[in-house]
């Protein structure tokens, strides 16, 4: 099976790792992919904003911040995994895409655990990728 993880750093996400790391105690030739979609530049651009000359270096650890605890429970349960950086304006559909494009079995996200209204209210990333998936996906609250 081939897993995917979208990672953003948030607590949320260190649960899904920990729920990917499960299944793949079941599914021992598995493949697990954190997949951080960075926002911040595409954002920038569509609004015609100038990059500050040390923009790479931010974003670098930002995405840096936010892969560090993911990979580390990977590491530590000497679990094999690839991480992969996105640009996209809309987390959701790059995701989405990703993981049609390169064929994963599983989706697996953290979420905030509002309610499906509370969710449809405000937009959120996990629902629109419950729509947009073209494989099953796992919300791990």
């Amino acid at each position: 099976m081939k897993f995917l993880v979208a990672v953003d750093g948030s607590e949320n996400s260190v649960r899904a790792v920990s729920y990917a790391v499960e299944m793949v105690q079941h599914y021992p030739e598995s493949h697990i992919t954190l997949l951080y979609v960075d926002t911040l530049a595409t954002v920038l651009s569509r609004k015609g904003a100038e990059f500050p000359s040390n923009f790479e270096d931010v974003r670098g650890q930002a995405v840096k911040q936010a892969l560090v605890k993911a990979e580390k429970i990977l590491l530590e349960k000497s679990i094999p995994f690839k991480t992969k950086v996105l640009e996209g304006f809309d987390i959701a559909e790059t995701v989405s895409e990703y993981a049609k494009e390169k064929g994963f079995d599983q989706i697996i996200l953290g979420t905030r655990g509002l309610g499906n209204l509370s969710g449809i209210v405000m937009g959120s990333v996990s629902h629109k990728i419950l729509h947009l998936s073209p494989c099953p996906v796992t919300l791990v609250k």
